[in-house]
């Protein structure tokens, strides 16, 4: 090796050792060299030598080979992102990868066809990602979801439901004179009384089913799989629920009752608009026949 060769050699490692990416150097599809970064996982002294066929399953192969290509024929570096995962990338668990881990994937190939590949742990930012998606998707008084969130699971469902002749139901919940309890126990009594309202039917409801608020003083829980009669027994379960509950608050024990509004898929034209519309009218009937009741659909 000329003296201008180690030179290189040497700024090359200084640099693998200044990074915090796990790096691999590829020649022929084989690890030549390896510098872990941060990822204190990694058996390093296991890779050199072994071939992408060796550490890869083949359709996570076949991905990385396009990669390479376009590195390749487009002469620049090519980022995308890649996970992997211990149960599939069953090599890499041998390798110590203990969860699943994201990746910011960065390739490029030298004029000699050597591939340097560059890999920047993501996952903190995948977690803030996925933090963000589910308070977006999230009520923030009560933490149950919201109505952005309730319709695409209605309009799957629905759409899954018809599908395979199946059925499904929805109960809209509403607290009777929402109103008259935040005027008597003040705007904070009523919210205590929506979060212990979410979490009693939290413990109530099956892990299929689906709660979301769908406005200040209604709830939605919709119900797969479930018939009418099933419905409305659920309904008059949660309207018992409400009954009996008991707040205990700084102006005095907070109690309320809810009426319920009950819809059932209709058949193969309904839509989650029209199971809306019904479970509302129906809601609007049990209120006005004087509230704390269930109102099904009439057949």
């Amino acid at each position: 090796m000329s003296e201008e060769q180690k030179q290189v050699t040497d700024s090359f490692n200084a640099l693998l050792a200044l990074t915090s990416d796990l790096v691999f150097v590829i020649e022929d599809e084989t690890v030549t060299v390896v510098s872990p970064g941060d990822e204190d996982w990694l058996l390093v002294s296991e890779l050199p030598g072994e071939t992408l066929e060796d550490l890869f399953p083949q359709d996570f192969l076949t991905l990385l080979r396009g990669y390479i290509r376009t590195a390749h024929e487009q002469n620049q570096v090519v980022k995308t992102e890649l996970v992997f995962r211990p149960d599939h990338q069953h090599a890499f668990k041998a390798l110590g990868l203990k969860e699943v881990i994201w990746f910011h994937s960065r390739m490029i190939v030298t004029d000699d066809d050597r591939l340097i590949w560059s890999l920047r742990n993501i996952n903190d930012r995948k977690k803030l990602e996925r933090r963000i998606t589910s308070q977006a998707q999230r009520d923030p008084l009560t933490g149950a979801y919201n109505r952005r969130a309730l319709m695409p699971v209605l309009e799957q469902n629905i759409a899954q439901a018809q599908r395979y002749d199946g059925i499904c139901s929805m109960l809209l919940i509403d607290i009777d004179d929402f109103s008259g309890i935040n005027d008597e126990h003040s705007w904070d009594g009523g919210d205590q009384l929506l979060r212990h309202i979410v979490t009693e039917l939290h413990r109530m409801k099956r892990t299929a089913d689906f709660l979301a608020r769908f406005s200040d003083d209604q709830l939605v829980l919709f119900l797969p799989e479930t018939n009418h009669d099933q419905a409305v027994l659920a309904g008059e379960r949660v309207r018992r629920l409400a009954h009996d509950l008991e707040l205990p608050f700084a102006s005095g024990n907070i109690s309320c009752t809810v009426s319920v509004g009950v819809a059932t898929l209709a058949g193969i034209e309904d839509s989650s608009e029209d199971m809306l519309r019904r479970v509302m009218e129906n809601l609007a009937v049990a209120r006005q026949s004087g509230g704390n009741r269930v109102e099904g659909e009439s057949f």
